[in-house]
């Protein structure tokens, strides 16, 4: 039960514990969602889901067993650049036709699709039709 626990709350919990030991510049990142969404609080909106921008994750609701492994390994790896991050700069784009805020986001520097993309975790997205995760194409 408490191990249960803390595999489902123990990530969350360090995301948000992350806030107090890397600096942040405009948006607050406190909880990844996955690959690509977080939560997040900006000065201007206050408490809101963030859409991040240059990339595309595949789902956690997904179709197939290749596509939810992929997404998990996102969600951790996206988290992992947060925890070991010493700075993460957020910075509000817009909304998306779901109400999230577009970000765009960088970790020391480097933007995170880059390092999402350059893990294998994810592809390069400019908005539009998205490409799905289980075929052979894949």
């Amino acid at each position: 039960m408490i191990v249960g626990a803390l595999v489902i709350f123990g990530p969350v919990a360090l995301d948000a514990a992350s806030l107090t030991w890397r600096e942040s510049e405009g948006c607050k990142i406190w909880m990844v969602v996955d690959g690509d969404t977080v939560k997040m609080t900006c000065p201007a909106e206050g408490a809101v889901s963030g859409r991040l921008l240059g990339f595309d994750t595949p789902e956690m609701t997904s179709r197939c067993p290749k596509e939810l492994g992929l997404a998990v390994a996102a969600t951790f790896y996206l988290r992992w650049q947060l925890w070991t991050a010493g700075k993460v700069v957020a910075t509000p784009r817009g909304k998306d036709r779901y109400d999230r805020v577009l970000t765009l986001m960088a970790v020391d520097g480097e933007l995170v699709g880059t390092r999402m993309v350059g893990a294998g975790l994810a592809r390069r997205y400019d908005g539009g039709r998205r490409g799905g995760w289980c075929g052979a194409d894949a």
